[in-house]
């Protein structure tokens, strides 16, 4: 292997690594997976919470998708890669989309009179998309943002 081809295989090398780095993170999933879960508890509890006060619903989820994707970008700013970072934007927008287009809120598919399960997949699988979604342009927002504060 000549000196060119070492060099060559380095970069390539790095590459990898730094690809790596960005989709999973240099430590994330652990942390994603638990915000991912409080985030569902917080939000779907949302809703109870703010109509107590008088908010309607589409200021609620306004709010949630808002503070979903700060705290994703926040997330990779700080070393969280793109996966770990849709993990953790599924949580929140499951609850909210499941609170918001779901059946009726507490009530599981399975009892006697319930909603068909169609009712609890289809706002499921479309948290799944937006957060696809949002956690990768929050992704590259956040790693942007890290690489402009370790310039300076």
């Amino acid at each position: 292997m000549t000196g060119s081809d070492a060099s060559e295989a380095d970069a390539a090398a790095s590459r990898r690594a730094t690809l790596r780095r960005i989709a999973l993170g240099e430590s994330g999933f652990e942390r994603a997976t638990v915000w991912s879960a409080v985030g569902f508890a917080l939000s779907y509890a949302a809703f109870d919470a703010t109509a107590a006060v008088g908010v309607g619903d589409p200021a609620v989820v306004g709010a949630l998708a808002a503070v979903t994707a700060v705290a994703a970008v926040a997330f990779a700013a700080t070393g969280g890669g793109a996966f770990p970072a849709i993990l953790l934007t599924y949580g929140p927008f499951a609850g909210t989309f499941l609170r918001g287009l779901g059946p009726e809120p507490y009530v599981l598919p399975f009892t006697a009179g319930g909603p068909a399960t169609a009712a609890f997949t289809a706002p499921l699988a479309l948290a799944g998309a937006v957060a696809v979604a949002v956690g990768a342009a929050s992704t590259v927002i956040g790693y942007l943002l890290s690489r402009i504060a370790a310039s300076r």
